[in-house]
């Protein structure tokens, strides 16, 4: 009698401890998803804090930039009316010409906010096409190495991302560069996938903080940081400048 006793006693204790195990699972589980929610809407709102930002940068380089010289201009004409009229004609005319290609940079950022390029090309052709936009507004010559289409990819957010900087890198080149030449390359390797884009325009120090309003590194270094990848810089005044966007292949779908 004792032996069977001590097996039940011992069998009751065992299924004691495995429901208090189980229970204890079940709790660490619940705090486990309560986590991942709160980690999953952290990361969502530091999404849309970044995407204002961009939006914040595209606003600035085409509406803010353009009415300011319109303003600008028309202060002039209202000085200028009735003594100088033939100048002021002038300005007026500078003025239209100011606000026209205010709007058509507007419309071209608003079209590109979108980036339906790579719904309908795919990063490849979509890359290309933005870097021959970029040299023929330059009247730049253009090199570029890329390899054939479909050979790489990625995750959608991954893809938009290096168009993301693809995009700052060139329009950065079309609006302060001055360059005469562009390379754009796209190669990966069995480690990781790199975008460089090269100019052999006016430079800059890097050095020296932005001026302020300009967040065109900054925000390619956030774009970077979003996945998993690093953004280098190298620019000196009258050697051109060099954007390098390292990607680790891990980011590559298998």
């Amino acid at each position: 009698m004792l032996i069977p006793g001590w097996l039940i006693t011992h069998l009751m204790t065992q299924q004691r401890q495995q429901r208090a195990a189980l229970a204890a699972a079940a709790e660490e589980q619940a705090r486990t998803n309560e986590q991942l929610v709160h980690y999953a809407a952290s990361l969502e709102e530091l999404t849309i804090s970044r995407e204002r930002n961009r939006l914040a940068r595209e606003l600035h380089d085409t509406l803010a930039h353009s009415l300011s010289a319109v303003t600008v201009q028309l202060g002039a004409v209202d000085m200028l009316w009735e003594s100088n009229p033939n100048a002021a004609k002038a300005l007026l005319t500078q003025a239209d010409e100011s606000a026209r290609a205010g709007l058509d940079e507007a419309r071209r950022a608003l079209q590109a906010l979108r980036a339906s390029p790579l719904e309908d090309l795919g990063l490849v052709l979509a890359l290309k096409a933005l870097a021959n936009e970029a040299a023929a507004r330059t009247s730049a010559k253009l090199h570029l190495d890329m390899p054939d289409v479909g050979l790489i990819l990625l995750e959608p957010h991954i893809e938009q991302s290096i168009y993301r900087v693809a995009q700052e890198a060139l329009e950065n080149c079309v609006r302060h560069a001055e360059a005469k030449t562009l390379w754009v390359t796209l190669i990966h390797s069995a480690k990781q996938l790199q975008l460089r884009i090269r100019d052999d325009g006016q430079g800059f120090d890097p050095s020296h903080p932005a001026p302020s309003g300009h967040y065109g590194v900054a925000g390619m270094k956030e774009r970077a940081s979003v996945i998993g990848g690093t953004l280098q810089v190298e620019s000196s005044p009258g050697k051109g400048t060099t954007v390098q966007l390292v990607v680790p292949l891990k980011a590559i779908k298998s």
